[in-house]
């Protein structure tokens, strides 16, 4: 990412450029590392996660296995992922960023090379428990580096850039396993495992030697001493109290926070409720072709990549006023599913499929952007662990469960429109940190 989104003049401390010209060139330069390691990691992260849901069909046809037992695999990762991300924001903020980010991204790609050879579905369940726990690692320390290399002012569109990096890795590892299995036959379902497998592994073996820590411990100083006030997050912890006391004080009993995962969860919701429930709506409700839906799902995930481009844009542009940006961003979505649920067009079912995926995944990001925002850098990988835990363990299992009673019950409208309001709260939810945001995230040098 470019270090002049506003240009260093106007963002850094200029008597700290002046005093220390080649330490703040050095930290530039490793900033611009530090970036693209956390970006090309988290999308080799996407490269070792979903091999075995991309190939579970395959493999169930080949190896006898019911549907259940399919699913009871791509649940222990769901499981642990959740609780991986809470367990291991706490590793993430007590060790080196470089190596727990190498590690983990390594041995997801040595669990995945495993996955190809492994056919006992008890040993199958374990190892996606291990995968889930350990890639709950990688989000925590990707955005804890960004997080304690960008000031206030670029913080947030480090991050927005940042988000596409699952939008990539998730849309490319199954071109990549479709590539490899016509090249090699469908016989060699494996290959879907080994050959991202190596790769990743080796790249994390790179990412060991030039992957960023901390400025401080690469003696290059803290984003205070180089900012001032606009660089750290402006909280009211005690720069003296023990990493256990923040995070008490913090995450745990932190309105802010707790706000900040209510509306993670309700995200997740939203998320999951429009795509997994798509074929079932626009299918059997709305009278959709299987290809239809299908490029209505696909123009959904891909234009979330340009969406959270946008995102990154009114980041620099209003970086601290994310809050009413969030807020804006789900009232349109609210609107949005109230139109989606009565569209019969086909053209305008791919526009607002694109539109609802930037305005799903833009306030997404924001959540990200305000959790960081919002902690002291400290806490910064539990407190991306915590919010990201009620995603998944709230949001996404409500989704699951919640949407199909609603619609068997009462309707698919009155599905449809309960998710549109819990968009609207969850803008409401945004607004209410308005003047918290306001006051933590300062961008004056002085």
């Amino acid at each position: 990412m470019s270090s002049r989104t506003g240009t260093e003049e106007h963002d850094a401390s200029d008597e700290f450029r002046r005093q220390h010209p080649e330490t703040f060139a050095c930290y530039l330069a490793r900033r611009k590392m530090v970036f693209f390691v956390a970006y090309v990691g988290y999308v080799c992260a996407y490269l070792v996660r979903n091999n075995f849901k991309l190939t579970s069909e395959a493999l169930r046809l080949e190896n006898g296995w019911s549907l259940t037992q399919v699913g009871m695999v791509l649940t222990a990762f769901t499981i642990t992922y959740g609780f991986g991300k809470f367990v291991m924001g706490m590793v993430v903020d007590r060790t080196s960023l470089r190596k727990t980010f190498a590690l983990a991204l390594g041995i997801s790609a040595g669990l995945c090379i495993a996955l190809g050879f492994i056919r006992s579905l008890p040993i199958l369940f374990g190892t996606m428990l291990l995968l889930g726990l350990v890639q709950g690692a990688l989000a925590p320390a990707s955005m804890t580096m960004i997080a304690n290399w960008y000031p206030n002012k670029t913080r947030g569109s480090g991050i927005a850039i940042w988000n596409t990096s699952q939008n990539l890795g998730g849309a490319g590892l199954p071109l990549i396993i479709a590539g490899l299995l016509s090249w090699t036959g469908p016989g060699h379902i494996s290959f879907a495992f080994w050959v991202p497998g190596a790769v990743v592994l080796a790249i994390s073996f790179l990412f060991w030697r030039i992957g960023g820590d901390r400025p401080e411990v690469e003696n290059l100083n803290t984003l205070d001493a180089i900012y001032g006030e606009a660089g750290t997050p402006r909280t009211r912890h005690e720069p003296t109290a023990s990493y256990w006391k923040v995070v008490r004080t913090e995450v745990f009993t932190n309105k802010v926070i707790l706000i900040l995962a209510a509306i993670n969860g309700a995200l997740y919701f939203l998320r999951f409720g429009i795509l997994n429930w798509m074929p079932a709506f626009l299918g059997t409700e709305m009278g959709f072709s299987q290809a239809q839906y299908s490029m209505a799902f696909s123009a959904l995930e891909w234009i979330a990549i340009p969406g959270s481009f946008f995102f990154a844009w009114l980041s620099v542009s209003l970086p601290n006023r994310q809050s009413i940006v969030g807020c804006v961003g789900l009232v349109a979505l609210a609107g949005l599913i109230l139109f989606y649920m009565g569209n019969r067009s086909y053209p305008l079912l791919l526009i607002t499929s694109g539109l609802m995926g930037m305005l799903v995944y833009g306030p997404q990001l924001i959540v990200n952007i305000l959790t960081l925002n919002l902690v002291p850098l400290r806490a910064a990988g539990v407190a991306v662990g915590f919010v990201g835990l009620s995603g998944y363990l709230v949001g996404e299992l409500c989704a699951n469960f919640v949407m199909p009673v609603l619609a068997e019950m009462l309707s698919w409208n009155a599905a449809l429109t309960f998710l549109a309001s819990i968009a609207v709260v969850a803008g409401l939810l945004y607004l209410s940190l308005r003047s918290s945001e306001a006051r933590t995230v300062r961008l004056d040098t002085a």
